[in-house]
């Protein structure tokens, strides 16, 4: 059920994948830091020795030159910086051999015959979560990495023991990231939300920092919150919220049963961007630590 992938922390992102003597700048830099050499940015002599030496322990083309090949290799062996590791739980089941996994949980079968199924969109999320995470060097877990709609217990319990885990090994803190879409019985419900459990607790900044996002992100969509603590996160004493024993959120992105609001989640680009704010607190809270 639990899959998990450590990162590493090398950021060469170069278009072509190729540094060489004579290249400059930040990348550089990084790949001096992977090396264990002195890092000035500038990719001159000794560098390019470093480079040779590398590729010759590794079997690699010896030509001094970081291509594709020995980049995925230098990727492969880095380890992550990453200051926290996030669990994402993506809510409800997914469809297995044309069969959605969990009862309710769905859209209307609108006008064109599109239905929004909950446990498929909270997968979709979460998908373009990990690829970002693996793309920047993010530690993560998808705590439920199959189709089948695992219990609340069951999920709640592999993230505990995940944070136990943690402790004994290198103490990284672990925070609890669960994504959904909203329901309602009238089709006029609509907006996004983020909810912590009730009082004042570290998962309302986490909460706090994702909101901000969604609001720039969409500023022509209803932001519903609860400012009377101060934040504004919503508050409610939902399972996977109360059983963990870490900071957790669960988003709320928008209301399935809305008509627009499910084209927008139906969408590829509605999903690449509820990911996107996802993503961009989880780049804000890796920077400031505020937690």
């Amino acid at each position: 059920m639990v899959a998990g992938v450590g990162n590493n922390n090398l950021k060469i992102k170069t278009k072509i994948m190729v540094l060489k003597k004579g290249s400059t700048g930040s990348e550089v830099e990084e790949l001096q830091k992977a090396l264990g050499i002195p890092v000035d940015g500038d990719f001159g002599p000794q560098t390019e020795a470093a480079v040779k030496e590398y590729q010759k322990q590794n079997g690699l083309v010896v030509d001094g030159i970081v291509g594709p090949n020995t980049y995925a290799k230098l990727i492969s062996e880095d380890k992550s910086n990453s200051n926290y590791l996030w669990i994402f739980d993506n809510g409800h089941g997914g469809i297995i051999d044309g069969v959605y996994q969990t009862a309710g949980k769905r859209s209307p079968v609108w006008e064109d015959g599109n239905i929004l199924y909950e446990g498929e969109f909270n997968r979709g999320v979460v998908n373009r979560l990990v690829k970002l995470c693996k793309e920047n060097n993010i530690d993560y877990v998808n705590i439920v990495d199959t189709q089948q709609d695992i219990s609340l217990r069951k999920r709640t319990d592999a993230a505990n023991d995940i944070y136990r885990e943690q402790l004994q090994n290198d103490g990284k803190p672990c925070i609890y990231v669960s994504v959904h879409a909203n329901g309602f019985s009238k089709e006029s419900a609509h907006g996004w939300g983020v909810y912590t459990t009730v009082g004042e607790t570290k998962s309302d900044k986490i909460a706090q920092v994702l909101y901000e996002k969604a609001k720039v992100e969409f500023p022509n969509h209803k932001m519903r919150k609860d400012t009377t603590d101060g934040d504004a996160d919503k508050e409610a004493n939902f399972w996977v919220l109360r059983k963990v024993v870490m900071p957790a959120i669960l988003s709320e992105n928008f209301f399935m049963t809305n008509r627009e609001e499910s084209k927008l989640l139906l969408s590829e680009e509605g999903r690449d961007r509820i990911a996107k704010i996802h993503f961009q607190m989880i780049e804000e809270i890796e920077y400031t630590e505020i937690i």
